[in-house]
């Protein structure tokens, strides 16, 4: 197959000058994608972080803001992942506002832990272990009186039903 040069160029130079063609078409690209994300976003649609899905914001209960934006299909999975890479205080901070969107949109119930019991097997979509709002997970609260919001354990767990 003859090679074709264009206007005196090496065979290198084509090279080199096709590979400079093909990064500015992807950048290229790459912005247009970022303009229409961003067009989107004015329309009321937001893109999960997660899986990528464009959802329409006009729910609260589809989106899950911590920073990002998370549709609720995907929390299971981004928290599990999510958690184990956040520091302390802001995987407590995030985990707060998890739970109470949960309780909000989704009909997530607070079972109280019970000190030395397994916990009931429960028929859940998801669950998670928070610490508990009322006394910011101590298990004590004002007067020094065990906590019964928790039972004294400083956890509850939120538990969405199938």
């Amino acid at each position: 197959m003859p090679q074709v040069l264009h206007a005196g160029l090496s065979p290198m130079e084509t090279h080199v000058h096709g590979e400079d063609s093909v990064f500015e078409t992807v950048s290229n690209l790459q912005h247009d994608v970022s303009d229409l994300t961003d067009a989107l976003a004015l329309l009321g649609v937001k893109r999960c972080a997660h899986c990528h899905r464009f959802f329409r914001c006009t729910d609260p209960g589809i989106l899950f803001d911590c920073g990002q934006s998370i549709c609720y299909g995907c929390v299971p999975d981004w928290w599990s992942a999510q958690s184990m890479r956040l520091p302390v205080t802001e995987r407590e901070q995030t985990l707060g506002k998890l739970a109470s969107w949960l309780r909000r949109y989704h009909q997530a119930e607070v079972v109280k832990e019970v000190a030395g019991k397994t916990p009931i097997a429960i028929n859940a979509e998801f669950q998670i272990v928070a610490n508990c709002v009322e006394c910011a997970g101590s298990g004590k609260l004002m007067e020094g009186e065990r906590c019964r919001f928790c039972n004294g354990v400083g956890t509850v767990r939120i538990v969405v039903p199938k």
